[in-house]
């Protein structure tokens, strides 16, 4: 019996540990650096490898430590760093979106910033104008995973992005962060915008 309690206890402290590590925004960046090491040209220059890893892995992950800095959020605990934090997501995903259009980014780039930037409008939409509860967790790391799926048609790395976006959910659920349900519907929101996307730039 005690073996099975040690056994509990190190996998939920191994969850805790997992899922802090394994956020979107390091999913991000990553993400991007297996694009540049398949093709290049997707970038067409280093330093939009530079910037796209700025706007979509590091001004995400900015929000937790400035939380206790920006006093609208700062006293509301968990639920305010987790607005602030959707926030500066969003603001990183038009930033390179924008970004994107001003430096004439090669259509794969503008794509990848676009996909990011629908799914951060429809988790905005949702869980703010509808009151759902995506899983914003879940949308920013199967949005890589779909991308490198349907568009880049990268099956490898999908596959092992997919088998960490499982252990990501359910470390997610062993810790109660997110419901399935949530998880699902943020994984959702993801699949419909990069499928939306998708079609249209491989059309276009």
């Amino acid at each position: 019996m005690k073996k099975l309690s040690k056994i509990y206890r190190f996998t939920e402290r191994a969850s805790v540990i997992f899922r802090k590590i394994a956020r979107p925004p390091i999913f991000a960046a990553a993400f991007l650096l297996v694009l540049y090491a398949t093709d290049p040209a997707i970038f067409g220059a280093w330093w939009q490898l530079a910037f796209g890893i700025f706007a979509l892995g590091v001004l995400p992950i900015l929000g937790y430590p400035l939380q206790k800095y920006i006093p609208p959020f700062k006293d509301r605990g968990r639920e305010g760093q987790r607005s602030l934090a959707m926030l500066f997501c969003f603001g990183g995903y038009l930033l390179g979106t924008v970004w994107a259009v001003c430096t004439q980014a090669p259509a794969p780039l503008l794509m990848t910033y676009l996909c990011y930037l629908s799914c951060g409008i429809g988790m905005l939409i949702f869980n703010k104008l509808f009151r759902l509860k995506a899983s914003g967790h879940a949308c920013g790391i199967m949005g890589p995973v779909f991308a490198l799926l349907i568009y880049f048609r990268l099956y490898l790395f999908a596959a092992i992005g997919g088998v960490l976006a499982l252990a990501v959910f359910a470390s997610s659920v062993c810790t109660g962060e997110h419901t399935k349900g949530q998880l699902l519907g943020g994984s959702a929101i993801a699949l419909v915008c990069i499928s939306v996307l998708s079609a249209i730039f491989t059309i276009f």
